[in-house]
């Protein structure tokens, strides 16, 4: 759930809802605003703030306002003229169409590099270096990106697994023991199959990277660290699930370059190695051809 979608629809007296709405309807105004420049414009007190904020998961007023303005910003950026849930019609033509998407795809590449902090991404990275095993848990159209970040990972040398079938899935999370690693891809952060397989790890007290949207939601709430992906799709009233996808596999992506970074030498020579024994093929084009 988005902060503000919290702010609209939590349980708050009528002066600290006075305050709240305030703040909605200013937006990234905000920033200029202290306790007291709020409290005078609303007639209430600066303690009000505290309040609000503390019924929001927040210390303070600052940390609350920090939250609400990467928010705002975040929602206002990027996507300005596409619809990522419609971003063609049948008017379109073939050419148009394939202009559109690729716009979309840029976009939501951009979109989720300005989501990913440098602490969050280290803090993965390092997780999943330490791990003895590297386990990655989705379901339905998400075990596509989730095998092939596997396939890269093993073909580095690291050991790494995942699973199509949900029992197998939660069988798996119920199996996992500390020093194993957990990667938990959701975009809504609700999938049932999924909250599970994350209750089990949590339980078993194996760290969770939480792949997942804007907002706060149960698998969010699980993660030991949480790397947010491009959300602008509805849940299903979207012609594809394209900048999600586009996303979640960018995240997958700088994870496993980031883990190769750390000793790149030998998952190099291990990758390359592990292709010139294995892989046969004749290659006419000189681009692609090896010498």
């Amino acid at each position: 759930m988005l902060l503000q979608e919290k702010m609209k629809t939590g349980d708050f007296s009528p002066s600290e809802r006075i305050v709240i709405d305030f703040i909605l309807e200013k937006q990234e105004l905000i920033e200029g605003y202290t306790t007291t420049a709020i409290a005078g414009e609303t007639y209430t007190s600066p303690s009000i703030l505290v309040r609000i904020s503390k019924k929001l998961g927040f210390k303070g007023y600052n940390e609350l306002r920090k939250a609400f303005l990467e928010e705002v910003i975040y929602l206002k950026r990027n996507f300005s003229d596409l619809d990522a849930n419609l971003p063609f019609s049948q008017k379109d033509s073939i050419m148009n169409i394939a202009a559109i998407i690729t716009k979309l795809k840029r976009e939501s590449l951009s979109d989720t590099l300005s989501l990913i902090h440098h602490d969050s991404l280290q803090k993965a990275v390092l997780l999943m270096q330490k791990a003895s095993v590297i386990k990655v848990f989705a379901v339905a159209n998400l075990t596509f990106p989730a095998e092939e970040f596997v396939h890269k990972l093993r073909h580095m040398g690291v050991k790494a697994e995942t699973y199509s079938n949900s029992n197998a899935l939660l069988q798996e999370a119920k199996m996992c023991v500390p020093g194993e690693c957990a990667v938990c891809i959701s975009y809504s952060g609700e999938t049932l199959e999924l909250i599970c397989a994350a209750n089990y790890l949590k339980q078993n007290h194996v760290p969770i990277i939480a792949v997942s949207s804007v907002g706060e939601n149960s698998l969010t709430r699980l993660g030991n660290v949480i790397l947010h992906v491009t959300t602008r799709e509805k849940s299903y009233s979207k012609i594809g699930a394209f900048t999600s996808l586009e996303s979640i596999s960018l995240i997958l992506d700088i994870l496993y370059s980031c883990l190769f970074r750390m000793d790149y030498e030998k998952r190099y020579a291990y990758k390359t190695g592990l292709s010139k024994t294995t892989e046969f093929r004749t290659i006419d084009n000189e681009i692609i051809r090896e010498e």
